[in-house]
C-alpha cells in the first residue's frame, strides 16, 4: 500500500529550519568570527533548498486537488511561512551581508509573493461566476 503524505506534514520541517537559522545567526557576535560565514551559509542554503522544493510540491498539491479550501490552505501556509522567514532574516542580513542573506530574502520574498498571487487568482476565479450574473441577470 503506497504511502500518502498531506501537504501539511511535508510543510512541518520548515518553521525549524527558520528557528536553526535564527540560532546560529545569533551565535556569533559578527561574521568576521572564525567559521561564522560558513555555518550560517550552510542553513541559508538549507532553507534555500526547502523553500524551493516546498513552493514545487505545493503547486503539484494545488494542481492534484479537487478543494479549493485545500489550495488556499496550501498557499496560505507557504505565504506565511515566508513571511515568518523574512522577518528573520530581515534582521540578519545586516549581520551577515556576504553570506547569502540578502539573496535569500530577495528568493523568499519572490515566492511569498507568487503564493499570494496564486491565492488571489483562485480568490478572483470563485467570483467570476458571481460577476458574470449580476453582469447578465437571469432573464424572467
Amino acid at each position: 500500500m503506497p504511502t500518502c503524505l498531506s501537504f501539511d506534514q511535508i510543510f512541518a520541517a520548515g518553521p525549524a529550519g527558520v528557528v536553526k537559522l535564527s540560532e546560529i545567526g545569533n551565535t556569533f557576535a559578527d561574521a568576521n568570527e572564525p567559521g561564522a560565514c560558513e555555518a550560517f551559509t550552510r542553513q541559508v542554503h538549507s532553507l534555500e533548498s526547502f523553500v524551493r522544493e516546498t513552493y514545487r510540491i505545493a503547486i503539484i498539491v494545488a494542481r492534484k486537488s479537487e478543494e479549493t479550501d485545500e489550495v488556499l490552505h496550501i498557499f496560505d501556509m507557504m505565504s506565511s511561512f515566508c513571511s515568518d522567514a523574512m522577518g528573520v532574516l530581515t534582521t540578519l542580513r545586516s549581520k551577515y551581508p556576504y553570506c547569502g542573506t540578502p539573496e535569500l530574502y530577495d528568493m523568499v520574498l519572490d515566492y511569498k509573493i507568487a503564493c499570494d498571487q496564486r491565492r488571489n487568482n483562485l480568490l478572483a476565479e470563485l467570483e467570476c461566476p458571481n460577476q458574470l450574473t449580476q453582469l447578465f441577470p437571469p432573464s424572467n
